[in-house]
Formats: structure tokens, C-alpha cells, sequence
């Protein structure tokens, strides 16, 4: 009997899922920023105040995806899975949304928004945090 789990392949596959995901998000996240940055410029006739809120909830949730991406990358925490699962989560409403038709035609990325949701959930639910005393792949004996 082994003194210390090993890190079985489901979790494997999950976090190299997670990983994958993570990282199309980042770039996606990106490309809107960077929109939202040129129409917070463009738009300096409306009120700062709705412009630099949406420009601050775009910046933070790309944050909040780098910052899981580089734990997941790094260090494979429990906090990882529940960052993961909450981000992904969220994804649900906001496909929704777009899928209902809140930015105009925009269907198929609904239908992306809609699939990377589902995807990362079920990474995250399969990828399991490896032990502090363990590295990935290797056990003690």
C-alpha cells in the first residue's frame, strides 16, 4: 500500500483541461479588454461613471482568470478548483444572455461562451489538488 495518493489520470486529464481553457480564456479576455478599452475611449461623451465601471469589471475578471491560470500552471491548489468552478459558473448567465440576444446577432459566441462553461466545470470537478508534500507525477517511498 502506498503511503501517499498518486495523482491518478482523471485529474490529470481535468487539469490539463483546466490549463487549456484557462489560457483561451486569458487570450478571449483580452480581445475584450481590448474593446472595451477603445470604446471607453471612443465614448467619452457618455458618463465616466458607467464607462469606467465596465472598464473596471472587465479588467478584474481578466485578473481573476490570469491569477487562476498561473495557480493552475504553478501550483495546482485547492483554491484553483474553486476559482475555476466560480468563474465557470458564471459563464452560464452570461451565455445566456448573449444567446438571448442582449449584444445583437451574436450566437456563435454564445454557443462558445455556453460550451468553455460547461468544459471548465467538468475540468474543474475531475482536476484534484495534489498534496503540498507531493509533486505532481512522483511519489515517496
Amino acid at each position: 500500500m502506498e503511503p501517499q495518493p498518486t495523482v491518478h489520470t482523471p485529474a490529470r486529464i481535468g487539469w490539463a483541461m483546466l490549463r487549456i481553457l484557462l489560457i483561451v480564456e486569458l487570450v478571449g479576455g483580452a480581445v475584450v479588454l481590448w474593446n472595451v478599452v477603445l470604446a471607453f475611449i471612443a465614448a467619452s461623451n457618455e458618463p465616466l461613471g458607467s464607462r469606467l465601471s465596465l472598464l473596471l469589471a472587465v479588467v478584474l475578471s481578466w485578473l481573476w482568470i490570469g491569477i487562476t491560470l498561473w495557480g493552475a500552471l504553478t501550483r495546482r491548489a485547492s483554491w484553483v478548483r474553486g476559482s475555476a468552478l466560480t468563474i465557470h459558473i458564471l459563464m452560464f448567465p452570461a451565455a445566456t444572455g448573449v444567446l438571448q440576444g442582449i449584444l445583437g446577432d451574436a450566437a456563435p459566441l454564445g454557443w462558445a461562451l455556453l460550451a468553455l462553461a460547461v468544459l471548465g466545470f467538468v475540468a474543474a470537478i475531475i482536476a484534484r489538488p495534489v498534496p503540498a508534500n507531493q509533486n505532481a507525477g512522483e511519489t515517496s517511498s
